[in-house]
């Protein structure tokens, strides 16, 4: 049940992500990428049984990983700000990785709130 939890809290953080980024008027993907992170790796301490830090822990490095080899490189939209056709950037991976990072203080302010030791 965790991994369907992870997978579905993978889809729909990341479209609300897109959808929020783009009513702000930012790039859909790094909004996207940003909140699917951050949510997956607090969604697979809540869901997991045991062990639930290496879990969230499992999930950051297999979502790096799989970030890594979508997200990169990536390359801006020709009609971004007026500069030329398809400006490659790093912005995605940066804001995929932020956002992970930002998973996994929350996941840790969640483990120190709980008062769980370190075998959990």
């Amino acid at each position: 049940m965790a991994v369907l939890a992870v997978m579905g809290g993978l889809l729909v953080s990341g479209l609300a992500g897109a959808i929020a980024a783009t009513l702000l008027g930012f790039w859909d993907l790094p909004g996207a990428s940003f909140s699917a992170a951050a949510s997956v790796v607090v969604i697979a301490y809540l869901a997991a049984p045991r062990h639930k830090f290496l879990a969230a822990c499992t999930v950051l490095i297999l979502g790096a990983v799989a970030a890594w080899m979508i997200l990169e490189p990536a390359w801006l939209p020709e009609s971004y700000r007026g500069r030329g056709a398809y400006q490659p950037t790093h912005l995605p991976i940066i804001a995929t990785y932020l956002g992970a990072l930002i998973g996994l203080a929350a996941v840790l302010l969640l483990r120190r709130a709980s008062g769980r030791n370190a075998g959990n």
